[in-house]
């Protein structure tokens, strides 16, 4: 059963929400009507999905998903009235996986929702039929742990560094093509979607955060260099 975390302050927002999904009996609802609540759900609960209203009464939605991301790496869906394009492209660009305007269409709601979930399960699907793991699928440098078996990026004490999944993406083109710079274009083509067409300043923002999360300095880096007027290259660190 998926855990779904409905975090919305206005009491019938989340009641049409919920009764979107109704009919899904494999759906678990947590419910925060602030980012506070939020925080103390995710602490002590996994969760599958989050659904995230913008406009939240001790902050804005925007500035939570790197809250929700210090937790888990699970799609976030951006459920909200604003329809300005702006406020699309940041909240895609700071780490949500989808935006969905309000006042909610349920059938397409239920839809991208599903669909988001499917997208996170495949891609994060680890291979059962062996024990054996391949040593192509972990790629070690600095204390990190790079594992495309199940799209996550751990230190030497199995703790995540948060990666959303298209930065996963972004380091994992990265780390194919070592000491090889690839264009903004080329990075911005490997992570579009039918739903999602980046541009190259949200390739800038996204390295940025990587860079913070990997503790690669943003003034002098060394792991993810800029190749100037061209892109990115991924480093090859001394061993």
């Amino acid at each position: 059963m998926d855990t779904i975390l409905i975090v919305e302050d206005d009491k019938l927002d989340r009641e049409i929400i919920k009764r979107s999904l109704a009919e899904e009996e494999n759906f678990l609802l947590l419910e925060a009507s602030n980012g506070k609540r939020m925080n103390e759900i995710l602490e002590k609960h996994q969760v599958d999905i989050v659904l995230l209203d913008l406009m939240l009464p001790d902050g804005n939605g925007i500035d939570f998903i790197q809250d929700i991301r210090s937790h888990t790496n699970v799609p976030i869906i951006i459920c909200s009235a604003n329809d300005e394009t702006e406020s699309m492209v940041d909240a895609l660009d700071f780490g949500a996986d989808d935006y969905i305007q309000k006042p909610l269409d349920e059938n397409l709601f239920t839809a991208r929702l599903n669909a988001n979930l499917r997208r996170y399960k495949a891609a994060g699907a680890a291979d059962n039929s062996t024990n054996q793991i391949n040593s192509s699928d972990i790629f070690c440098f600095a204390h990190w742990h790079f594992d495309r078996t199940c799209m996550q990026m751990y230190d030497d004490n199995k703790v995540s560094c948060g990666l959303t999944v298209r930065e996963f993406q972004l380091l994992d083109i990265l780390i194919s093509n070592i000491n090889q710079p690839v264009t903004r274009h080329g990075l911005c083509e490997a992570i579009q979607e039918d739903n999602y067409v980046p541009t190259p300043r949200s390739i800038d923002v996204k390295i940025t955060r990587i860079r913070k999360k990997i503790g690669d300095d943003a003034n002098n880096p060394e792991i993810i260099k800029t190749v100037r007027g061209v892109g990115y290259m991924f480093n090859q660190q001394e061993t």
